[in-house]
């Protein structure tokens, strides 16, 4: 799954894991993981999350080959965030090649405008530090300098499908099923 930051990638990356009956990870809940943490690195990623950094591909790459290399070949999984650099979309798509695992991404395209409206509703929920007003702001700023490349990536790949991600979540998921031909 992927998309800009409020579209619904770890909402309907739970739900798909849980209709294949596959593993998730999400990059970010293994980063938030991590800085909950007392270590130098945690405490370093701490920082960076809340101040709206996006982390160094070096670091998303190593957390998702790590995944990626402990799979059997018949292991199924979904994942929700790894690629957020085109760098790190390109590793991905030679690592899967290598290997071969067949993958599909899936973006959910939302606007800006509703992503604001999503991530401002969920800070007054959520609690998470890196959903405050200037955060968010950072956030969308990394997106496009930085996350754009991977929709392009995989598109110029064919790996690409492309969803209305501004749908109830219901529809949502069922245009992710329809995409992914499991209906």
């Amino acid at each position: 799954m992927v998309g800009r930051p409020g579209s619904g990638k770890g909402t309907q990356a739970k739900l798909l894991a849980d209709k294949i009956q596959a593993n998730l990870f999400s990059s970010g809940n293994n980063f938030r993981e991590w800085a909950a943490g007392q270590s130098y690195v945690g405490k370093r990623l701490k920082g960076a999350m809340e101040a709206g950094e996006l982390l160094p591909n070096w670091l998303a790459s190593y957390t998702f080959e790590k995944v990626v290399f402990n799979l059997e070949p018949a292991d199924k999984i979904v994942f929700e965030g790894a690629c957020r650099t085109g760098p790190e979309a390109v590793l991905f798509d030679e690592m899967a090649k290598w290997l071969p695992r067949p993958y599909t991404a899936v973006y959910l395209n939302i606007s800006e405008e509703e992503a604001w409206k999503r991530l401002v509703q969920r800070s007054k929920n959520s609690g998470r530090a890196d959903d405050n007003e200037e955060v968010i702001h950072k956030r969308f700023e990394e997106y496009k300098k930085k996350n754009e490349a991977v929709i392009e990536h995989f598109r110029s790949v064919g790996t690409l499908v492309e969803i209305n991600g501004e749908q109830p979540i219901e529809a949502t998921y069922n245009d992710v099923l329809k995409a992914l031909n499991l209906q």
